[in-house]
């Protein structure tokens, strides 16, 4: 396999060679298949996060850590071992490491050291939880013709290196170029599906976008400063719900009948409290009324019509009235049922 020009790659693997011993540029450049000068940019950024030297030995460029910094692999207990077993055969039942990239050798890799260090009864043991443990998260859609664009989302997101994309809207069913500086690439549990999320230039806000709605994108040759106190679950957590991003409101829902006892145990966001409960009564359903904070827009909307007449908004009042217009369409759309 050619490691040519798989920055992501290098980035992983150059500091765990240097862990375990002085490597030359040129030995580094024939491990990875590229050239010294590559070499010499990847331990130019790769220097900003570790403490590497560079020294001449004889006529040889060496890298080597600094004195004093050491790596050590750590140790786990058996019951940690496990965990992590299950762990990453959860992360593969969704198909995570099965996209091409790098990581999926990293994955079964991984797996493979794992259950070796355990003992056999253990072993055995975690091999048949493995058959009956897993994720109903699993991807909605195949990413392996996408192996490309995600390689290339994340070296450039290492790198902080702005690209161009061409991206198909569902909204409007067009193809619009755009540039955008990319933060991250994550799998978005509610929607199924692979996306990035960095800065549009066309908005100028921070949004996220699906891998597999990207036509096409290159590098501009620009580079960007990554924001220092970007969190990637803080940032979703407050402006994204249900798959889809938007501006966060305070929204406040009633549930009835058996949607009210789900609702009452049941935590749809982090930000969510319970406003009051109410026993069923002669001709009145039990209820329960709840509050969150959460991103506005199509997948708030989506996640109260999923519960159907069982679930009413109660502010704000122009959510309520998008809602019930979405149940009066849909009543037209069925028509009169005999």
């Amino acid at each position: 396999m050619s490691h040519r020009g798989d920055l992501t790659e290098r980035m992983i693997l150059i500091p765990l060679k240097l862990a375990e011993r002085p490597h030359t540029q040129r030995e580094l450049a024939e491990i990875f298949d590229i050239s010294g000068k590559t070499i010499w940019r990847d331990m130019t950024l790769l220097s900003k996060y570790y403490p590497i030297s560079e020294e001449l030995d004889g006529h040889e460029i060496q890298y080597r850590f600094l004195d004093g910094y050491e790596y050590r692999s750590p140790n786990f207990t058996p019951t940690e071992l496990a965990t992590l077993l299950l762990a990453q055969e959860s992360i593969a039942a969704t198909g995570l490491t099965a996209f091409g990239t790098p990581f999926a050798g990293y994955g079964r890799a991984l797996l493979a050291k794992v259950r070796a260090a355990l003992p056999p009864s253990l072993r055995d043991k975690l091999d048949a939880l493995a058959k009956i443990f897993g994720t109903a998260a699993v991807p909605a859609k195949d990413y392996a013709p996408h192996a490309e664009t995600i390689d290339q989302l994340t070296t450039a997101a290492v790198a902080c290196r702005r690209v161009r994309l061409h991206y198909h809207t569902l909204h409007s069913g067009e193809v619009g170029e755009r540039d955008f500086d990319p933060y991250a690439v994550y799998f978005d549990p509610d929607g199924a599906t692979l996306k990035t999320i960095g800065l549009d230039h066309r908005t100028g806000q921070i949004r996220p976008f699906s891998i597999d709605h990207i036509r096409s994108l290159s590098e501009t040759g620009e580079t960007f400063p990554r924001p220092p106190d970007f969190d990637l679950r803080a940032f979703l957590t407050e402006n994204c719900f249900n798959g889809i991003h938007g501006e966060p409101i305070t929204v406040q829902l009633r549930a009835y009948g058996v949607t009210a006892r789900i609702f009452a145990e049941r935590r749809f966001h982090p930000s969510q409290r319970l406003i009051e409960s109410t026993a069923s009564a002669a001709g009145q359903e039990e209820t329960t009324t709840i509050e969150l904070r959460v991103a506005s827009g199509r997948g708030l909307v989506r996640f109260i019509l999923s519960w159907g007449p069982e679930v009413e908004v109660l502010d704000p009042p122009a959510l309520r009235q998008e809602v019930a217009e979405a149940h009066r369409r849909a009543l037209t759309r069925f028509g009169e049922v005999k």
